[in-house]
């Protein structure tokens, strides 16, 4: 049986992978409301934008209709996303595991810096 760590850590390194999908996590976060698969792109990329203010428009997280919805659907599939379907269109939101992948993301990024900081002295 796994740990939830060693599941997390399956969950991180697959995310890591794709790295469209820990910004699209991210930005529903953020959004704090059910998106529109469309409006998806819209807020990852945003969210990319306002923290690298001069990137290029062809190095943004989702630049195509095929990369939107291959790591929606990876999303979708690993269950770190919600879906309801609204007449013809799906809104996202960020499931429970979703949260915590986000959170333990951070955390791990956290015990890393720790870790230098304690190297270097």
């Amino acid at each position: 049986m796994m740990s939830r760590e060693a599941i997390l850590d399956a969950l991180l390194s697959a995310t890591a992978e794709n790295e469209n999908m820990m910004w699209m996590l991210a930005a529903l976060r953020m959004a704090e409301r059910p998106v529109q698969k469309e409006q998806l792109r819209d807020v990852t990329n945003a969210l990319y934008k306002k923290i690298h203010p001069d990137v290029e428009q062809e190095k943004l997280p989702i630049r195509s209709r095929h990369l939107l919805d291959e790591a929606a659907a990876m999303l979708e599939g690993a269950s770190l996303v919600q879906v309801a379907e609204v007449a013809k269109s799906k809104r996202y939101t960020l499931s429970p595991l979703g949260e915590e992948l986000l959170n333990y993301r951070q955390y791990k990024l956290m015990q890393e810096r720790i870790k230098r900081k304690g190297a270097e002295q």
